[in-house]
């Protein structure tokens, strides 16, 4: 029986899937389209295709790696748990203070809107503890307290509940008695502690950084449950692992624990992948470029090691977990392009067609001109793909993108090509961040691109950045 391993990657538009026979060493390649109802399916799509193309069945899986947006979705999207905090006497607002930091600069404030932290302060509870900075217990824990707000977090409707206490990284005593009590008091209810998820020194970060993993964990439960299950019920009994925000592999079991370490598990992928290939290739320093069909990802690498940050920040949150320096910018094939009546500027992103309904030349609904619209009334995009798998329809792309032609009072072409233009640009802001505002000159580095419209704008990206040479991976779209 032939070893089979199965890499997938879920993203906003299409799901791709890689299988590899580990005794011949043979690869096969699918993609099929994302399912938002329910990821799972065009997960099971996927490898179904893939296992017919290699004539293998799904029994012999071994192993299942996958990288998931799930996490970085419930965050952008701000569709996570109500979370309820339990905290040490007095410091119930430790979250609203934060570090009482305002980007921008002298008075930034006027017009900075302070993000809402993901626990609200009315379902924030104080119990009556305190453990010092060196481990020792100034005052016992109360657990009469503990009972009440575990009362008071029931009638206030909360799906998931954090615990942190002051100085609990020195002695997690107290925040493991919270534990056994809330286990007692209200079993099945998800708990994170901040001693377990982050057991380090400065209690805003610490704070922060289990509420959401407190967060997106029930969410990421139901997801990783539903994979299995669907796993299980074809007849894919194997060993399965996600992929970490650092590019490193955790368990189902324990990424349902920890989601918080997922938060970049989708674009840490692509930077692995995209140093493996560069290496063969026989370059060190490169830039990586991942387009998709939501947004781009990109990333620099110096002397074949992908730079690594201390903290991951997804949208307008700031967590204290590992993750690869990887830059997103809202620039996709399915990104909206659009004329605003006050302007009368053409603006691309980053409002995206997504899966469903996707670019009008999908045929599934959608009518807004696209940057795959663009692409293919250009002629950059043939009218069949995937092998002649999915058909575009070119007529409904120049329908889309004659809406944008009319309102600007240019011709079809110049309509397409000025949509492709601004998502260049705009593609080349996010590489100027990770290049030269952070002090490389992107001459000195070639450009990997890759992601299903990586390609069609490589050439571009590169003439604009200087990076040579650009590099295409076999199957850049998985």
């Amino acid at each position: 029986m032939a070893k089979i391993r199965v890499g997938v990657d879920v993203g906003g538009t299409f799901t791709d899937v890689l299988l590899m026979n580990l005794d011949s060493g043979a690869t096969y390649r699918a993609k099929t389209p994302s399912t938002p109802h329910d990821q799972s399916v065009g997960i099971l799509d996927g490898i179904l295709k893939a296992c017919d193309k290699a004539g293998v069945s799904t029994t012999d899986i071994t192993e299942l790696m996958h990288g998931t947006t799930v996490a970085t979705n419930a965050i952008l999207e701000r569709k996570g748990a109500k979370v309820g905090l339990i905290v040490t006497e007095g410091y119930a607002q430790v979250l609203q203070i934060a570090r009482s930091y305002v980007p921008g600069g002298l008075a930034g404030w006027i017009i900075w809107n302070k993000p809402e932290p993901l626990a609200d302060l009315e379902h924030t509870f104080e119990v009556k503890e305190r453990t010092g900075a060196d481990g020792s217990v100034v005052r016992d824990l109360d657990e009469a307290s503990v009972v009440a707000a575990i009362g008071k977090l029931k009638e206030k409707g909360v799906e998931a509940v954090t615990v942190s206490l002051m100085n609990s990284y020195a002695n997690d005593r107290h925040e493991n008695r919270i534990l056994e009590i809330i286990g007692r008091e209200w079993p099945g209810i998800p708990v994170s502690l901040s001693s377990d998820v982050l057991p380090e020194m400065r209690e805003y970060e610490r704070t922060v950084t289990t509420v959401a993993n407190s967060y997106v964990k029930p969410t990421l439960s139901r997801y990783l449950n539903s994979l299995t299950g669907t796993l299980r019920q074809n007849n894919i009994a194997t060993a399965t692992k996600v992929l970490r925000s650092d590019g490193g592999l955790m368990t189902f079991d324990a990424a349902a624990a920890k989601p918080v370490n997922l938060m970049m598990s989708g674009p840490a992928g692509g930077v692995k992948g995209a140093l493996w290939i560069a290496k063969k290739a026989g370059y060190q320093n490169l830039l990586t470029y991942d387009m998709g069909g939501t947004s781009t990802d990109v990333a620099l690498i110096e002397n074949g090691v992908p730079v690594v940050r201390r903290e991951t920040m997804v949208g307008d949150v700031t967590v204290r977990a590992s993750s690869l320096d990887v830059r997103t910018v809202g620039a996709g094939g399915g990104s909206i392009a659009k004329v605003p009546d006050l302007t009368r500027a053409l603006r691309v992103g980053p409002e995206s067609a997504g899966a469903v309904p996707g670019p009008a030349c999908y045929s599934k609904g959608g009518t807004a001109p696209t940057v795959t619209d663009a692409n293919v009334v250009l002629g950059y995009l043939p009218v069949d793909l995937l092998g002649g798998e999915m058909a575009l329809d070119r007529e409904a792309s120049v329908r889309a993108v004659s809406t944008i032609a009319e309102k600007l009072g240019v011709t079809l072409e110049e309509a397409a090509a000025g949509i492709v233009s601004i998502a260049n640009e705009n593609m080349f802001g996010a590489l100027r961040l990770v290049s030269i505002e952070q002090g490389y000159d992107p001459r000195n580095f070639a450009l990997i691109a890759f992601g299903g419209a990586g390609p069609v704008h490589a050439n571009a990206l590169g003439k604009l950045l200087g990076s040579w040479p650009v590099i295409i991976p076999p199957s850049p779209g998985v």
